[in-house]
């Protein structure tokens, strides 16, 4: 039973790989680092990841065949996203020229969409809090596809949601910023 395996991103919680099973179908394999498997915060964010993946089915939300929980390492198994995240397509010029703007729009749309039905027909709705270029995937169709729910939760309709912040520096929604209390107008 061999695989091909290939390093196709380096992440800070852990490495992607493209796999090719003996049946000739390509996955994407994270692996986190063994360390950071010992930490409580990552060990979090794959439970997490696992437990809200699991839960939820929408076309432009990456799918998630399966995992490993392992006490040395921890995989997750993903459909293969061919073209790569969205910012690795933005910031190489050969690529960005070949995402015309309606290409653009559709992936706006595609993440638009899945936005909705995490907020709006998911029950509880659900939280993504890393929405960035870098977690959003395309696929050889380049059709966009929202990945990474680590740091992701469901929203409890009958608290407060106040929340710490969680995910990527750089954007926050400036509703949140202001009252770090989650409602519609800042997820």
């Amino acid at each position: 039973m061999s695989a091909f395996l290939r390093s196709t991103i380096s992440i800070i919680n852990g490495i992607v790989y493209e796999a090719r099973l003996p049946s000739g179908k390509t996955i994407a394999l994270k692996k986190l680092h063994r360390l950071e498997a010992e930490l409580p915060a990552f060990d979090r964010s794959f439970k997490n990841e696992v437990h809200i993946l699991s839960s939820i089915r929408h076309k432009n939300i990456v799918n998630l065949y399966g995992f490993c929980l392992h006490n040395q390492c921890m995989l997750l198994v993903y459909k293969y996203m061919e073209k790569g995240s969205l910012f690795c397509a933005l910031r190489d010029d050969a690529h960005a020229i070949k995402l015309d703007w309606s290409k653009r729009v559709d992936i706006v749309k595609g993440i638009a969409l899945a936005l909705s039905y995490m907020h709006h027909d998911c029950s509880p709705p659900i939280v993504h809090s890393d929405i960035s270029s870098n977690n959003i995937l395309l696929n050889s169709k380049i059709e966009a596809f929202v990945a990474d729910f680590g740091a992701s939760r469901l929203l409890d309709p009958d608290s407060s949601n106040q929340i710490m912040v969680a995910g990527t520096y750089n954007y926050i929604a400036p509703q949140l910023a202001y009252t770090m209390v989650v409602n519609e107008k800042c997820v």
